[in-house]
């Protein structure tokens, strides 16, 4: 089996996983991940994916943003949800026109920074074929 990995970095962005800020957030790890599809879908059966992500936040929102509400929009945005409530369809299954329920492991974490220029994401995805 050959053991795949894609990562994504967005900075200078601050993560929003609430609120009107959600769609600007989205769009631009769409952006991100459409630069690194290389994988569009897998003919055979279950693929299990592996997704490290790794918040950069400064104070404000450190404090006030809980993990699970960070990743979803991120996996939403990453994978092809079964329903997808968003009026721009380019804003899922930016990587992977699958359903996120293939995810089999996730590891999330916030790490505090000082300057808005350090805010982002790192996103590690790994799957075997």
């Amino acid at each position: 089996m050959t053991k795949n990995q894609i990562s994504i970095s967005v900075r200078g962005k601050k993560p929003a996983p609430w609120g009107n800020n959600e769609w600007a957030w989205r769009k631009v790890i769409a952006i991100e991940a459409n630069k690194q599809k290389q994988f569009r879908g897998h003919a055979g059966g279950l693929l299990k994916f592996e997704v490290g992500i790794v918040f950069y936040l400064r104070t404000t929102t450190f404090k006030k943003s809980d993990l699970d509400n960070l990743a979803k929009p991120v996996l939403d945005t990453l994978f092809l949800p079964y329903d997808a409530q968003v009026k721009d369809k380019s804003l899922t299954g930016a990587l992977f026109e699958m359903d996120d329920s293939q995810v089999h492991k996730l590891l999330l974490e916030k790490c505090l920074v000082n300057t808005y220029q350090e805010e982002g994401v790192d996103i590690n995805v790994f799957w075997e074929e």
